[in-house]
């Protein structure tokens, strides 16, 4: 029995359907189909009831997706690293958006030159989601800001700081954080995030009254929001720039000021630890450079 099937299965109770799989997996469903089709026919048994829409697994099939986490596990922890000492295999990581547009990809990149061999598919998505995607065995690690609490079975390795910095159009009158934020329209960063729930928190332990405008999850789109007048908000400082280098009024939130920790998370028992090892070593050193360059200029 080839391993790709068993992936395929895996891949299909994680993400609920014989399209979301082959969507992720960059095969056409009809390929999902036959793998399936084919595995079920090697084993002598039906692996979904397909009288439901989408298939729904059947005991067989449920029992076969837990055995072939393990199998896989096993297979991905004997082929971690090749007689050159390069580490190979995949690794399926979750990133937030913002670490996406900012950290993340020279960290892959370092990666990449360092370890050809070692293959990483990237999931985009909000912390509390990623960490469920990690728990269900859909994701081998996710880089996500520091949750409050960390839930049984996961693992975090802080990788980078970002300062929280209140923006306002360059022209917004006030002498500090709170009176900008008091003052205006408030752009809040989604409280869906862990980080625009720590910022909420943030905010009412210091009884700031703040006058709720929107409530975006893309840090882009509120800095847009903000350069074109509309309010002003918390936000991470965006990797590797200086407060001016927004072109807008920035102070910073808080004194001293509130950070926003980056950090990733893996499963206590992973089979791929030497991988996220790695891939947390490119993470900090980037981070690191960044810190440097900033504190230069």
């Amino acid at each position: 029995m080839e391993l790709r099937p068993l992936r395929t299965l895996v891949s299909i109770a994680d993400y609920g359907s014989f399209a979301a799989a082959a969507e992720t997996l960059g095969l056409t469903q009809s390929a999902v189909s036959l793998q399936i089709k084919a595995l079920e026919v090697s084993l002598g048994q039906s692996l979904f009831d397909r009288s439901h829409r989408p298939p729904q697994l059947t005991e067989q099939g449920r029992q076969l997706v837990v055995e072939a986490r393990q199998i896989l596990s096993l297979y991905d922890r004997l082929f971690q690293a090749d007689g050159d000492g390069m580490l190979a295999g995949e690794l399926a990581l979750g990133a937030v958006p913002t670490a996406l547009g900012s950290i993340m990809p020279p960290a892959l990149a370092t990666l990449r030159t360092q370890h050809p061999k070692l293959s990483i598919r990237v999931t985009s998505g909000l912390s509390e989601e990623l960490a469920g995607l990690l728990r269900s065995g859909s994701l081998d690690a996710a880089l996500v800001s520091e949750p409050q609490h960390l839930a049984e079975g996961l693992l975090a390795r802080q990788v980078y700081q970002d300062p929280l910095v209140v923006i306002a159009p360059p022209e917004t009158k006030g002498k500090s954080d709170r009176d900008l934020l008091e003052a205006n329209p408030f752009i809040q960063f989604s409280r869906r995030a862990w980080a625009g729930e720590e910022i909420d928190r943030a905010l009412r332990e210091r009884h700031i009254a703040v006058q709720r405008a929107m409530e975006i999850d893309s840090l882009e789109a509120i800095i847009e929001m903000v350069r074109h007048r509309l309010g002003v908000s918390v936000v991470p400082l965006p990797f590797g720039r200086r407060p001016e280098q927004l072109g807008l009024r920035a102070l910073p939130f808080g004194d001293p000021p509130l950070m926003r920790p980056l950090v990733l998370l893996e499963r206590a028992e992973s089979p791929k630890n030497r991988l996220i090892a790695a891939l947390g070593q490119a993470l900090r050193s980037i981070g690191k450079s960044q810190n440097s360059l900033l504190k230069e200029n």
